[in-house]
């Protein structure tokens, strides 16, 4: 039995998951000891999990043994999780001599809607929950006046009505500009640059945004110039996953067009983000289209990166934009 200290806004959830498996939870919070009935326990731990800084899932620090047990849960029950691991190396004074490992886990959307529902389950929780808790602080401290409510008795669809409507004044609109966010699978995030958003329809789900290219190279797979001047028109629905950028030189002629496959895009009220994984579609101006760095996917696959089923999910998005042989 593997002994866990869990902290941070994914503590309910994962608390849930994770004595669903066997492992015994210690220095529980008040909070934890009142939802789950524990009794203070001030052992010590073998595993510490907590929120990444950015709250776009968490980091785990322990013992080989116990790394590979949350490892296996998450990987069971969250399939589009990212979860990245590290060699072991000797650190720690509560566990002082033996080697340990850090693991460290992305959860993209589909993965904050489960941990939502695991959450649910246990106390009062609004539809986004754990993405809210990603927004920042100011929507954060909203979602938590929100579920309040909830616990005391309103009704759960008014108040999430409620709380869009307090929070969408932090949103984009059109003729503001926002930034990209693309989250690479080894971890590092590019900021893609600033993108004026042309058009944001909410209820569909829908953003338009445009992008002035500053430096020279060439665009991957296009075999084309990148030059300063050209703009990117990106395309997206939020939830989907993929998005499309078509390039253009300063003068409006059309130099081809990116497929980028990820995880699915979520917007927050400064940028988009989403998990890229890896494989493109390049579409040239004339029409053929080429798949770039499908390899790449398949060997995070093989390290336990991604699972396999979001392999397979990739694999058949890659088809949709391919023609019929």
């Amino acid at each position: 039995m593997v002994k866990v200290k869990v902290r941070g806004v994914y503590t309910t959830a994962l608390t849930k998951l994770l004595l669903g498996r066997g492992f015994e939870i210690v220095q529980p919070s008040i909070y934890t000891q009142k939802r789950f009935d524990l009794k203070k326990d001030d052992s010590p731990s073998e595993l510490n999990v907590y929120d990444r800084l950015d709250r776009q899932g968490v980091q785990a620090l322990g013992e080989v043994e116990a790394i590979d047990a949350l490892y296996t849960v998450l990987r069971e029950s969250l399939f589009d999780a990212v979860i990245r691991r590290s060699g072991a190396r000797q650190l720690s004074i509560t566990i002082m001599g033996r080697d340990v490992q850090l693991l460290d886990a992305e959860f993209p959307w589909l993965s904050k809607i489960k941990l939502d529902i695991i959450r649910g389950s246990i106390t009062p929780t609004v539809k986004g929950h754990h993405y809210y808790k990603a927004c920042g602080a100011s929507i954060s401290s909203v979602v938590d006046m929100a579920e309040r409510l909830i616990d005391r008795g309103r009704p759960i669809d008014e108040v999430e009505e409620l709380l869009k409507l307090t929070i969408r004044a932090h949103y984009p609109v059109d003729g503001c500009e926002i930034n990209m966010k693309h989250v690479k699978l080894d971890g590092g995030v590019f900021h893609l640059g600033r993108a004026l958003v042309e058009v944001y329809d909410e209820k569909k789900g829908l953003i338009k945004l445009c992008r002035i290219i500053k430096g020279r190279g060439m665009y991957d797979g296009l075999e084309i110039p990148k030059e300063p001047g050209d703009y990117a028109i990106t395309e997206a629905k939020l939830g989907e996953w993929y998005l499309r950028t078509r390039y253009f030189s300063y003068d409006g002629r059309y130099k081809g067009m990116y497929i980028n496959v990820n995880t699915p895009i979520e917007l927050y009220p400064r940028w988009i983000r989403y998990v890229d994984l890896e494989v493109d579609v390049c579409i040239e101006p004339e029409g053929k289209a080429r798949v770039v760095d499908e390899e790449r996917l398949e060997e995070a696959a093989k390290k336990g990166v991604i699972s396999k089923n979001l392999l397979c999910i990739v694999r058949r998005k890659i088809e949709e934009f391919l023609p019929a042989e």
